[in-house]
């Protein structure tokens, strides 16, 4: 009965010493805590919103917004995983004792992550045939449904190691009778592999740096396209304005006709044309801010695995700005509605009339009193 009684009471105390434990390091976590809920404040009704908004818009199944919605689908989904995997980690740093949901949290947003970054690859080589090659084979509907498959199932292979070396970890502080907690990180192992990691990651490495040479490459192309054409549509105009000029002093019915002749020697609409090269610099726009999100979180992700003890002993302050830059990739997620905002805005408010529109008349069908 004494032995059941002490035990017990180790168990209590063990418990105790668990919870301040885990309260400390929350409490000392709080400013992260607070800016990760703004970022899902601020992301989650965006991308929804250019969800709902765009999904109007859609009606032709050719037309050069087609990859938004996929985009702000996985944005949404990104960041409900990214956010509440780095607001439990914060929540429970020492108490996180699910095995199982760490390696699949952990899963999912890399592959998450990893299939916004692959999707911008696709859409870079999209916006290149559109404007290098307009008369050349396109991306029809099958292949770009097809590409987000692609995506999705590439990601979804190339993270399977990560179930192998992320986990539940256990810890001691000795500061408080050696307790011991449970944080979900990179399993310890052994000398092979952590070798086998190290070469893991520099694959990585390489492939997002070949990614962004591969997106540099197009987006160059393309702005070097856009620029070629609309010095030519320059000249064309010029030489249209100077034959009305010239026909303005003959009689009025020729020059009637040599105006309309004159006018209908434009090779292309210049209201198509300017669309398609605004929705390209905003792709390109969406590609050079997602790389730059991503960009501290790789260095430090490389730093972790060559310094497992970078985090430990950090100035206040530091650490907060350090671990700031190490999420920065959900910024990702949440800056592209305000990208398509500026470089869409009109396209957007009309978007918005419609679907104001739409829901006050099924309200209205709904109860005809209104």
């Amino acid at each position: 009965m004494e032995e059941n009684v002490r035990n017990i009471s180790v168990d209590i105390k063990h418990r105790a010493y668990i919870l301040y434990w885990n309260e400390q390091n929350t409490e000392y976590l709080t400013p992260n805590t607070v800016l990760l809920s703004i970022f899902l404040l601020i992301g989650l009704p965006g991308n929804l919103a250019i969800t709902f908004v765009y999904q109007f818009r859609l009606n032709k199944k050719t037309d050069g917004r087609y990859f938004i919605v996929p985009l702000a689908w996985i944005d949404t989904a990104a960041l409900l995983i990214t956010g509440a995997f780095n607001l439990t980690q914060n929540s429970k740093s020492v108490m996180f004792s699910r095995f199982g949901a760490c390696k699949l949290l952990t899963y999912l947003c890399y592959v998450l992550t990893c299939i916004s970054l692959y999707l911008l690859i696709i859409i870079a080589i999209q916006r290149y045939l559109k404007i290098c090659k307009p008369f050349g084979r396109q991306m029809n509907l099958v292949w770009k449904r097809r590409s987000i498959s692609i995506c999705a199932l590439a990601s979804a292979i190339l993270f399977i190691p990560v179930l192998f070396y992320y986990g539940q970890v256990e810890i001691r502080n000795p500061k408080l009778g050696n307790v011991t907690g449970y944080q979900c990180n990179k399993l310890p192992g052994s000398t092979i592999n952590l070798t086998l990691l190290r070469i893991y990651q520099g694959f990585g490495v390489v492939g997002s740096i070949g990614n962004v040479i591969t997106v540099t490459v197009l987006y160059i192309l393309v702005t070097k396209a856009i620029i070629r054409q609309t010095s030519k549509m320059k000249i064309v105009e010029t030489k249209v304005e100077n034959v009305s000029v010239t026909t303005s002093c003959t009689v009025e019915k020729k020059t009637t006709t040599r105006s309309t002749e004159a006018q209908d020697i434009h090779p292309t609409k210049p209201a198509p044309r300017n669309t398609a090269y605004r929705i390209s610099f905003m792709f390109m726009t969406i590609s050079i801010v997602g790389f730059l999100a991503y960009l501290p979180s790789w260095i430090f992700i490389l730093i972790e695995t060559n310094n497992p003890e970078f985090w430990k002993n950090l100035p206040y302050v530091s650490f907060h700005i350090r671990l700031t830059l190490r999420r920065m990739y959900m910024v990702n997620h949440l800056c592209n509605p305000f990208i398509y905002g500026v470089f869409d805005r009109e396209e957007v408010r009309k978007l918005w009339k419609k679907g104001i529109r739409v829901v006050l008349q099924f309200r209205v069908l709904r109860d005809p009193k209104i």
